[in-house]
């Protein structure tokens, strides 16, 4: 079994996912935003590309049976109800509702991953349940796929690979797959949330005021669920 990392989708190339497990990580914060949302109770969330999509999705769905969150730039987009902070998605908010999520990087590599095997959402609040569904695998590839940020890497998303990587050690690494290993193990020396602090998408968040997202988005094993992407849905 081979693990790689993609370091960010406009990286890749090329890339074909065809008869792989993929997990997708947007640590800050499009797939931590999914887990949260799933974990207080949401119906399923359905990731689109582009704002305009999201509203023509609410339509066909119905209003009162729907919310539509994400961002762009780290703000919510103008007529939106909920944008990209994980805290908003409480369950009082979103119990039984089909949440519609566009943001500028997460929701974009989840449909970039599409053609999988399977696609499953992953986050540190998460993480535990994906390592140990991984390790069971023996029949796929697994590719992690890191969001990224405007096109290039992020580090918060390269040392949450680095943290499944490191538990799938004994399979056949590529060299992303073992730069996102010594990635993790740097931020583990610093501690998560100060690793993830100090990154460029953690001084932005902390600049635009909303620097409470990254430690909600580094606590490990918040919501033991095993979000997955199928048909242009994500359930449990």
């Amino acid at each position: 079994m081979l693990v790689d990392v993609i370091l960010a989708p406009q990286l890749a190339g090329n890339k074909q996912f065809y008869g792989q497990i993929i997990v997708v990580l947007d640590i800050l914060r499009a797939t931590s935003t999914i887990v949260t949302a799933l974990g207080n109770r949401a119906l399923q969330v359905i990731p689109v590309v582009e704002p305009g999509e999201a509203f023509e999705r609410q339509k066909k769905t119905g209003p009162d049976s729907c919310l539509i969150g994400g961002e762009r730039r780290g703000y919510k987009v103008e007529g939106f109800d909920l944008g990209n902070s994980p805290g908003e998605y409480s369950e009082p908010r979103i119990a039984g509702k089909v949440i519609i999520l566009c943001t500028s990087n997460g929701t974009k590599a989840i449909n970039w991953a599409k053609e999988a095997h399977e696609v499953i959402i992953g986050s540190f609040l998460n993480i535990a349940v994906i390592v140990e569904y991984l390790k069971s695998n023996r029949n796929h590839d697994i590719t992690v796929i890191c969001s990224g940020r405007e096109g290039d890497l992020s580090l918060e998303d390269l040392a949450g690979a680095g943290m499944i990587v490191a538990s799938l050690s004994e399979h056949m690494l590529t060299d992303r797959a073992k730069i996102s290993r010594y990635t993790y193990d740097k931020a583990v020396n610093m501690g998560i949330t100060a690793f993830v602090e100090q990154t460029e998408h953690g001084q932005y968040l902390t600049k635009i005021g909303m620097e409470a997202d990254i430690g909600f988005c580094t606590a490990l094993n918040k919501f033991p669920l095993l979000p997955k992407f199928r048909d242009g849905i994500i359930k449990i």
